[in-house]
């Protein structure tokens, strides 16, 4: 059974433009909508049933599209974003992509086919065409990650410098080996994160050394694995800079592991500041965000965006904090100590 993807896959435009034809939209040059047209003829599609019923109905939900659903940063965002949900009657949809960016691209056809109305990605993998063609014609907010060069409505910190600032830190202390641990770039949050652990090295006059990055999943069996075959390099590594806490909590495990004391050995940082980063031994360095106010923030756009209005500012960008705790070793009577490897 044909969907709306193999129409526009077969007539050669986006997902975005067949829609708009299937809705009889009139912002589609002749030219395409002929392509659409005919592929609908060769393919003998017939648009979602639902999505007949609702193409001119409001059906009270929203999507949030989140990365991966077993990583606890997001659980304060999406609190955020029910408690706002539900003051204005909507329902909130969890969708995990699995860090996979088709399962994204198959929420934003959702929301194409009307079977929400606005979606918010906490993910935002898709490619940027898309998910501007998407967006001008239906409500879609990111949040988590700063879309450049982009009028896309958008809700973030400024992941870039977050990671220099932090890295700045451990570079102050006297660290010039530092690993980053960290998930596939196609996530922009983390390619962002990455690129300032990059621009912090380089401002330093420190060479990046790719032998000391590593990528994998944002969870602590992941953190543990990649810290492992870090190790079995036998690099000299004087600090650890983890793209999230979960990960630097597993990378901790696996330092205790090979007999390294943290942070008298290696310092170890992370990213997020969720909770068990204040209750681990030793408790982690890491960068605060605030998730909760980000959650309100997204979903009040949100449904700015899905009554007609445009809101005034569409690029948001929420302050951070560096949060110093036991693991980096801050204190320069512990960073002396340190036992050379």
């Amino acid at each position: 059974m044909p969907n709306i993807k193999d129409v526009a896959k077969h007539a050669g435009v986006s997902i975005a433009t067949a829609s708009r034809v299937v809705r009889g939209a009139d912002n589609v040059s002749p030219k395409r909508k002929k392509l659409v047209e005919d592929a609908i003829k060769a393919l003998n599609y017939e648009p979602n049933a639902i999505a007949r019923q609702l193409r001119h109905k409001e059906t009270r939900s929203i999507i949030v599209i989140i990365p991966d659903i077993q990583n606890s940063f997001f659980h304060e965002i999406i609190v955020g974003i029910e408690k706002v949900a539900l003051e204005n009657d909507y329902q909130v949809l969890l969708a995990d992509m699995q860090n996979d960016s088709q399962i994204e691209e198959f929420y934003f056809n959702s929301l194409m086919q009307k079977q929400t109305d606005g979606i918010i990605s906490l993910s935002a993998s898709i490619g940027l065409r898309l998910m501007e063609e998407v967006s001008s014609c239906y409500p879609v907010v990111i949040a988590c990650q700063q879309i450049s060069n982009s009028d896309l409505p958008n809700i973030t910190i400024d992941n870039i410098a977050a990671s220099k600032k932090i890295m700045q830190h451990l570079i102050n202390q006297g660290c010039r080996n530092i690993g980053h641990l960290t998930c596939h770039p196609n996530l922009t949050l983390y390619r962002d994160r990455f690129t300032g652990y990059c621009q912090a090295l380089a401002e330093n006059g420190i060479p990046i050394n790719l032998d000391l990055v590593k990528y994998g999943k944002s969870s602590l069996q992941s953190g543990y694995e990649q810290m492992c075959e870090l190790l079995e390099q036998r690099k000299q590594i004087d600090a650890i800079f983890a793209a999230g806490d979960i990960i630097s909590v597993g990378a901790m495990k696996a330092l205790a592991e090979h007999g390294i004391r943290v942070p008298h050995d290696c310092a170890v940082v992370g990213f997020d500041d969720i909770e068990i980063a204040s209750i681990c031994t030793p408790t982690l360095t890491t960068i605060r965000q605030p998730q909760y106010q980000m959650g309100v923030m997204a979903m009040n756009m949100l449904c700015e965006l899905m009554v007609g209005n445009q809101p005034t500012n569409r690029q948001i960008i929420l302050d951070y904090e560096l949060v110093i705790r036991e693991s980096c070793g801050h204190s320069m009577d512990i960073r002396k100590k340190r036992t050379p490897r």
